[in-house]
């Protein structure tokens, strides 16, 4: 049981990354507030010269924990969501690339999510 629980709870994600902050167009941001972690920092939509668009994490901060995603949802509750990965890194600044099926203007909550437990460690609103 000890083996299994351990696996579970494994961590994925780095404890600090920089990452050089991609230039664009911003369409949207949004600064992160608490769920059940400490979770600040900002967010932005980035629209890069060749139209690609990018999830960007600026000054990223939140607690640790097993099997965390990066969801876009209407809602807090993570009913419905569109992925864009797992958590890069519990600090940092750092972005995902979207696809051209993300719709940030329906899904315009950010959610921290950790998959395992059902858990919003925090979220940021897309304005």
């Amino acid at each position: 049981l000890l083996g299994i629980t351990a696996a579970s709870c494994k961590k994925e994600t780095a404890d600090d990354l920089r990452e050089p902050i991609p230039e664009g167009t911003v369409l949207k941001t949004g600064t992160f507030v608490n769920g059940t972690k400490t979770t600040t920092g900002m967010v932005k939509i980035v629209q890069g010269n060749n139209n690609t668009i990018k999830l960007v994490f600026e000054n990223f901060s939140t607690g640790s924990g097993p099997d965390v995603r990066v969801w876009l949802s209407p809602g807090t509750n993570g009913s419905t969501y569109q992925e864009a990965g797992a958590l890069k890194a519990f600090n940092g600044s750092f972005s995902y690339d979207l696809n051209n099926n993300t719709d940030y203007n329906t899904n315009n909550k950010v959610l921290i999510w950790c998959e395992d437990f059902s858990v919003l460690f925090g979220h940021a609103v897309l304005q």
